[in-house]
């Protein structure tokens, strides 16, 4: 008796080699694998990617007085900077991004963002070594004071970190 192909499968009778099942499971096991699993209500998604952090923003400021407080005569004020490099001015005069030291004004407007503070205003006090103090006597009444940042040509900084690299404030002196 003959059978075709057909009849032989229908038999149960093998009419192709052994292996081909092998490798058939075989594929189906390695595309089992790359498929993603779909995610169902059991289990959380995934968190969607953080966004990068921004830089922090560099910010000057005075440690030991605030706008509208009251002090006695002499004051010491100290100065600090967050995200900004306090540097000693060298010679010749270098500006470097990032990096500069103190401008104080006293009852004085404060510099203009890309101005330089000239030495020897007796409005201006630079900190050119990179100290971040003076004691100042002060007569009674109200006083402003403006803390700039400069670069190593003593230009106030300029660009979009101007405001936050100027603090202005007024204080009052019992």
């Amino acid at each position: 008796m003959t059978f075709n192909r057909s009849a032989n499968a229908f038999l149960g009778r093998r009419t192709t080699s052994p292996w081909l099942g092998v490798l058939a499971l075989l594929a189906l096991s390695i595309s089992g694998c790359a498929a993603e699993e779909p995610v169902t209500e059991d289990e959380p998604a995934a968190p969607a990617e953080a966004e990068p952090a921004s830089e922090p923003q560099p910010q000057v400021f005075f440690a030991t007085v605030e706008d509208g407080g009251t002090y006695a005569s002499p004051v010491e004020l100290v100065f600090a900077v967050d995200n900004f490099t306090v540097v000693p001015i060298e010679d010749p005069l270098i500006a470097r991004p990032g990096e500069g030291h103190y401008h104080l004004a006293v009852d004085a407007d404060c510099a203009a963002a890309g101005d330089v503070i000239v030495a020897g205003n007796p409005s201006y006090i630079h900190f050119g070594t990179g100290n971040d103090n003076i004691s100042l006597q002060f007569e009674a009444g109200t006083h402003r004071l403006c803390l700039q940042m400069a670069d190593g040509e003593h230009r106030v900084i300029d660009g979009p970190d101007h405001s936050l690299l100027t603090k202005e404030i007024q204080i009052t002196i019992e």
